[in-house]
């Protein structure tokens, strides 16, 4: 939970106080459409972002110009990772897949306030071996876990981090998403609304019984926040 008058972020929330006014002081709250594109490949970054209820997609693009989805984030961590490896430009195209705020910093900035606040510099090194940690996880959920298991740990991660049971999710980025067909994927849903988990009509997507969508859930849900929580506390 945020501390009172915090924003919500979990990398920001974790910050020390003096560290937190200075960082979130420099920063500008922001509202992207949907679907807007926040990053390019290849392409210097202006900003890098910090989103309270907004999901952000990392898009891998391949030489025929077809994307792949690489990881989503939200309120759990930020987009500007790959600046920690200067010269290195960002690899991804990254767009806003559920609507929201987030907070945003220009990548400027963003370079002095890491010469800076030692709290940051270690949270987001920490962040940096949590991503890693859950492409892993990811990959054996791949590997391992039905569509239902994985669309009903998707569900329960994405409002997690808007924080909010009902958000706009379309069928196209949940297959791209999960890597499956859309037929699959209005099949798997139909299976969710049926069991009462769900309702889905129109992109609209609300979560009626979140107990019953964890239960469903392969672990990877509870591995990966258990390992989030485990790895980003500062000494």
């Amino acid at each position: 939970m945020a501390e009172s008058g915090r924003l919500r972020n979990k990398i920001l929330e974790r910050l020390p106080e003096p560290d937190y006014r200075r960082i979130v002081g420099q920063m500008e709250r922001v509202t992207p459409a949907l679907g807007e594109v926040v990053a390019r490949p290849g392409v210097p970054p202006q900003f890098v972002h910090f989103p309270l209820s907004a999901v952000l997609s990392s898009m891998v693009v391949l030489e025929d110009g077809s994307t792949v989805e690489g990881s989503t984030l939200g309120s759990e961590g930020m987009d500007g990772l790959y600046l920690l490896a200067e010269p290195l430009a960002n690899p991804y195209k990254i767009n806003v897949q559920v609507r929201g705020e987030l907070l945003r910093l220009p990548a400027a900035a963003f370079k002095r306030v890491l010469a800076a606040s030692a709290a940051m510099s270690q949270l987001l090194m920490r962040y940096a071996l949590v991503s890693i940690q859950r492409g892993a996880q990811n990959a054996a959920c791949i590997q391992h876990h039905t569509i239902e298991e994985r669309m009903c740990r998707w569900l329960l991660e994405t409002a997690h981090r808007n924080g909010r049971d009902q958000f706009h999710l379309t069928q196209e980025f949940l297959s791209d998403m999960l890597g499956v067909r859309r037929q699959s994927v209005n099949l798997t849903a139909r299976l969710l609304q049926g069991a009462g988990l769900i309702k889905y009509h129109r992109g609209e997507l609300t979560i009626l019984d979140r107990a019953g969508l964890e239960e469903a859930s392969c672990e990877c849900f509870k591995v990966t926040s258990e390992m989030y929580e485990r790895s980003m506390k500062l000494p």
